[in-house]
């Protein structure tokens, strides 16, 4: 049926070694990047997280910094009342990372 052959390439795509990898490298590279957007926001009590699943904390209430990414164009979510999560597609490249980024730190900025 249409859910098993769905599965099993959903499977087969995360199993992908050059997927395994991107993720790896992209991942710490991100890290690296939101870790430089909380030192110069000053907005960001701590991060943590591994890969592409991310949680910061920020000063003021995780859901005003969700609404203006939301009307900047990008999806986060809360993790609690000051804790934004933050979950981009694994497919995501450097470049579509840093146009998330930027939005990011502008929205913490503001």
């Amino acid at each position: 049926p249409l859910v098993s052959a769905v599965a099993a390439y959903v499977f087969e795509r995360l199993s992908d070694p050059t997927l395994l990898e991107s993720v790896r490298e992209n991942g710490a590279w991100l890290g690296e990047q939101l870790d430089a957007i909380a030192r110069r926001s000053g907005k960001v009590r701590a991060i943590r997280g591994i890969g592409f699943i991310w949680g910061l904390d920020v000063v003021e209430p995780a859901g005003h910094v969700v609404k203006r990414g939301w009307d900047e164009g990008i999806l986060m979510l809360t993790a609690g009342e000051h804790t934004l999560r933050i979950l981009p597609p694994l497919v995501m490249d450097r470049d579509e990372l840093t146009r998330g980024l930027s939005i990011i730190e502008r929205v913490i900025a503001q």
